[in-house]
């Protein structure tokens, strides 16, 4: 026989034996008389475990009810494992309940290693025999009436900060909605830390602890914890010598070291002893002489469950009220106004009945799997029986009995009144086998009473104080999530918080639009309806004119135009939010930098002319500057609405900005950076004591860079330029970080403002929307007011060389009043937080991807103390900063506005005049990434800037990462002192690296109006010795 035959025949020889091994024992349950359910080879009766195509509970649905009407029971395999799917409630509520003794431990004790994972092997869920009873009864009491209502103040507080969380966050949000299991996550995670530890997770401030990350990654499904259950079933002897942990080492690590922290504060402050979960499992310590091990496992083991399953059951609670608006204020009729005592809160029925209805639609456990524990003999409808062994595995379906239309009339459907006490209650279902969100029995969840005042202290407070609206991101049915073990809404739930108004706004509101209706239904006459289509009809026609009667103006002057749609002119990603509008725009350079130095677009219906040639974009900025010298976004900025934006030099036009500029340039000297040098020393110092902090309470979960550096440049800029701290370097920052980040977040209303103002320009003289939101801007000018003030009243502090020192010069000089000084001030500073961070976020995101160009900038930065003269001549770094410049520039574009006739020819010879107000657009993403200038432009090389190779590429016209020309950019200077600063006291302490959740190449982020990369900037800070 041939080789290719002998190797043909084993592969299909050991094909055959692995087919065998997997399907041998499908016939266990027909030869006991039992029907069995379709199996395959691998994957057994639940496919949807491999395929992830929907969740496995729908397997096991489609299973019971093919079952239910003639068995019940059903065989079943689980891979290769024969197990038992019980179906009727009767025998469901004998395995929790009458005959508990005989399926008292749960199946997934059998791949749990209390050794491998002393966390999840603690938890009385997985525990077995009588060491479960022993641990149940430990735990309980630390969970009994008297402690919750003990730390009820504790989430009444907690609760108060939830409101005014979600607040800032919708307003952030806009019209994208609210991620509500974010939210509850946040919530629980605070509220559990304080209730069970007495510490404060910050999970609404904006910089939470590591603990809520840990958090979502101990209960993602993991991948290998799958794998490794699926290994077990197969081929069980696996066990003995093999055990995966759901925690992993560093989640399990960072609890531990947690819990050990939170017991030696509690015993070291005795004054601050609390009748709580904690202190109760102190005493048991002392009493039972736990080890801290034990202790620790005791205590988080209530912790984690707490977490993950309170925030589902808020998350969905709050879907199905927000769904169903009538439901939502049964419930805000049921609480009041009032504050509710603890015994209130008990006694709230509806509320109540809504959170259990939630729970039957989306149970925390979708199916139960019990180990027989004592022989036990099961009767099938047809009069035969089964005997079970210790060993066997009996399956309750769950999330099919919660929604049997036998036990539920409407299943599907959002009915709270099942549950209310006049219809049978909670009890009824109960007893009937058909409802066990919780479980039942000797073994029901320990926590509930625990789990359920939390949840309704947060569905008072926020029903109270919200309408709560779904998004229309969320789907409108129930569809399980196809990977998520425990119950959870597929593609997320997105929910609106609309802040609620008086009742006596509202019933004026009813009221005005009652009389409305009914002048409108007497005054009417029905249309026939071929006329309303042709109305209709000739409306969307003339909104379609409108919309494109201008998309020839380009062609008609024989200039080549971009292919164009209605309403979002040439670039559809402002609209469709799928990726940055820069790629619009570097498309377009693309197909036509070769043939033409120009290109029509339109901004809407607005033509605009994009110059597509560096000659011409060096004219623009500098040789024919007089020509462009004002910016596009002056005509969205009114001076009243936004005063800080307006007196902004990027924003001034005429001879404003030159006034304007000539006034704050001085202020950003050399000398005076220089003055300001030893106050950044410092800050750096502070800052690398901070990201050794950050990074080991990161663990590896690597931290994130841009808020990091936010975080430095908010506290530099506001030492160096106001003389004050920001505390970003504490637990307890100021809102000024908060503040900053509000700044530079994509306002949906401003962006909308600008489009309309696109398509009908007259808008701008009667109506204009500010980037600064009101409250933001108030707080800028309050912190400047008291600067200001705390600068006059103290000698000491005028004697500083910095640029308030010099704006208040300015005032008394050119007589500016409280309004200028502090708009001319801010200007600089809001501008110099937001930049600066991502310039520099940026450069470590790259020294992270390119040790070698890493090494190099350490070698280059020493390990001596720099003086300014020495940072300032440092080429290699200022090369790695220009060379971040280059691929993420902080104006992707720049839109310049036409102040004088300017004639532009075409490659082809044909010219166009372009008139005061036009725009001309500089694609100046497209020119920093055109291999045509820069050899593998996505590469980091800053080699390239070395030898005065800035002033090459600008001269050329194809760099632009300050701007260029009259307007470049007048903080450039301080800027890059900063940002060197930073990065030599960085570089000098740690080994960068990039952390796994970081994207791999320079995809811009899709909304951010900055140059920012996708899904953020992940980084490991590794110290060195």
């Amino acid at each position: 026989m041939c080789p290719i035959c002998c190797t043909l025949l084993l592969i299909a020889g050991f094909l055959v034996l692995v087919y065998v091994f997997l399907t041998w024992n499908f016939d266990y349950w027909r030869k006991r008389g039992i029907e069995t359910a379709e199996s395959w080879p691998f994957v057994g009766s639940f496919p949807s475990m491999f395929t992830k195509k929907r969740n496995v509970a729908y397997d096991i649905d489609d299973i019971y009810q093919q079952y239910k009407e003639t068995d019940n029971m059903v065989g079943v395999f689980t891979t290769r494992r024969p197990q038992l799917l019980v179906l009727c409630p009767e025998y469901i509520n004998k395995i929790y309940a009458s005959d508990f003794r005989c399926f008292r431990d749960n199946e997934r004790g059998n791949f749990v290693d209390k050794k491998v994972d002393k966390i999840l092997g603690n938890n009385p869920f997985v525990l077995k025999g009588d060491e479960w009873k022993e641990r149940r009864a430990e735990i309980t009491p630390g969970l009994s009436l008297n402690r919750v209502k003990a730390v009820y103040p504790v989430s009444q507080s907690v609760c108060k900060q939830f409101v005014e969380y979600i607040r800032r966050q919708q307003r952030m949000a806009n019209s994208e909605g609210l991620d509500a299991k974010r939210l509850s996550l946040c919530y629980t995670t605070e509220v559990v830390s304080d209730c069970v530890l007495g510490i404060s997770a910050q999970s609404f401030t904006d910089t939470p602890t590591p603990l809520l990350a840990v958090i979502q990654r101990v209960f993602n499904s993991s991948f290998k914890f799958i794998l490794y259950g699926v290994l077990a079933n197969i081929w069980p002897p696996i066990r003995r010598f093999y055990s995966l942990p759901l925690f992993n080492k560093e989640a399990e690590e960072f609890f531990f070291d947690l819990m050990g922290r939170c017991i030696a504060l509690r015993r070291e402050k005795v004054e601050q002893q609390r009748d709580d979960f904690l202190n109760y499992m102190l005493q048991l310590q002392e009493k039972k002489g736990l080890a801290d091990s034990e202790l620790t496992a005791h205590t988080m083991t209530f912790l984690t469950d707490g977490f993950e399953t309170t925030a589902l059951v808020l998350s969905h609670t709050l879907l199905m009220l927000a769904r169903h608006p009538e439901q939502q204020q049964k419930v805000r009729d049921e609480i009041g106004k009032a504050e509710l005592s603890f015994e209130q809160l008990t006694e709230l029925p509806y509320l109540e009945a809504c959170i259990h209805e939630t729970l039957r639609l989306f149970s925390p456990q979708l199916t139960a799997r019990k180990l027989v524990t004592e022989p036990y003999e099961f009767a099938n409808k047809n009069g035969s029986f089964l005997r079970l062994h210790p060993g066997d595995v009996v399956i309750i379906p769950v999330n099919s009995l919660h929604h049997d239309p036998q036990y539920y009339e409407n299943p599907h459907m959002f009915k709270p009144e099942r549950f209310l006490e006049a219809n049978g209650g909670v009890k009824k279902y109960r007893d009937l086998g058909v409802y066990l969100p919780f479980g039942n029995g000797p073994r029901i969840c320990p926590g509930i009473r625990f789990a359920l005042t939390q949840l309704k202290a947060a569905l008072v407070e926020i029903v109270r104080n919200f309408e709560i609206s779904v998004n229309s991101k969320t789907r409108s049915d129930n569809r399980l999530s196809d990977t998520f073990y425990w119950a959870t809404l597929k593609g997320g739930i997105w929910l609106e918080f609309m802040e609620r108004y008086s009742n006596e706004m509202i019933a004026a509101a009813q009221l005005t639009s009652s009389s409305f209706a009914s002048a409108l239904a007497s005054g009417c006459v029905m249309c026939p309806i071929s006329t309303a289509l042709f109305s209709i009809a000739a409306i969307l026609a003339l909104i379609y004119v409108f919309l494109t009667w201008n998309f020839s103006y380009w062609k008609k002057r024989g200039i080549p135009t971009a292919k164009s749609w209605p309403f979002v002119g040439s670039f559809p990603s402002i609209f469709t939010q799928k990726r940055n509008v820069v790629y619009d725009m570097d498309e377009i350079y693309e197909q036509y930098k070769n043939t033409d130095s120009i290109v029509g677009v339109f901004q809407t219906r607005i033509p605009q002319l994009m110059v597509t040639t560096p000659e011409y974009a060096h004219k623009v900025f500098v040789s024919d500057f007089r020509s462009f010298h004002d910016n596009e976004m002056a005509k969205f900025t009114d001076t009243k609405k936004d005063p800080i934006l307006s007196n902004n030099p990027f924003i001034l036009t005429g001879e404003a900005w030159k006034e304007r500029r000539a006034e704050v340039t001085p202020g950003l000297s050399a000398n005076r950076v220089k003055a300001a040098y030893p106050v950044s020393q410092r800050v750096c110092k502070k800052f690398v004591e901070y990201i050794k902090r950050q990074s080991l309470m990161a663990a590896s979960h690597g931290l994130n860079a841009k808020d990091i550096c936010l975080c430095y440049t908010t506290e530099v800029i506001s030492d160096c330029v106001l003389g004050i701290s920001a505390q970003s370097f504490t637990d307890n920052p100021t809102p000024m970080v908060g503040m900053t980040k509000r700044v530079f977040e994509q306002s949906f209303g401003f962006i909308f403002y600008t489009v309309v103002a696109n398509l009908w320009p007259p808008i701008t003289k009667l109506f204009s929307v500010s980037l600064f939101a009101k409250d933001v801007a108030e707080f800028f000018y309050d912190i400047m007011r008291k600067c200001i003030q705390v600068r006059r009243e103290s000698p000491a502090a005028q004697q500083r060389d910095d640029f308030l020192n010099y704006m208040l010069q300015l005032q008394e000089k050119k007589g500016l009043d409280a309004l200028e000084l502090t708009s001319h001030t801010m200007t600089f500073l809001t501008d110099g937080f937001e930049t600066t961070a991502q310039v520099l976020t940026h450069t470590l995101l790259f020294l992270a991807r390119n040790p070698e160009e890493q090494r190099k900038l350490r070698e280059e930065v020493g390990t001596a103390e720099l003086s300014f003269e020495q940072i300032s001549e440092l080429p290699f770094t200022e090369a790695c900063i220009h060379e971040t410049l280059r691929i993420f520039p902080p104006g992707l574009a720049a839109r310049k506005v036409v102040t004088e006739p300017y004639e532009i020819a075409n490659k082809n010879g044909v010219s166009v005049k372009l008139n005061p107000g036009d725009v001309v657009i500089v694609p100046i993403n497209a020119l920093h990434n055109d291999p045509q200038y820069y050899e593998d432009p996505q590469s980091f090389k800053p080699e390239r800037f070395l030898d005065g190779g800035a002033k090459k590429y600008r001269d050329q016209g194809v760099y632009f990462g300050f701007g260029d020309g009259p307007r470049i950019c007048p903080g450039m200077r301080f800027s890059l002192t900063q940002i060197k600063a930073a990065l030599v006291e960085i570089v000098r302490n740690f080994d960068i690296k990039v952390n796994p959740k970081t994207r791999k190449d320079n995809i811009i982020d899709d909304t951010y109006f900055m140059a920012a990369l996708k899904g953020g900037v992940w980084l490991d800070f590794v110290e060195r010795k």
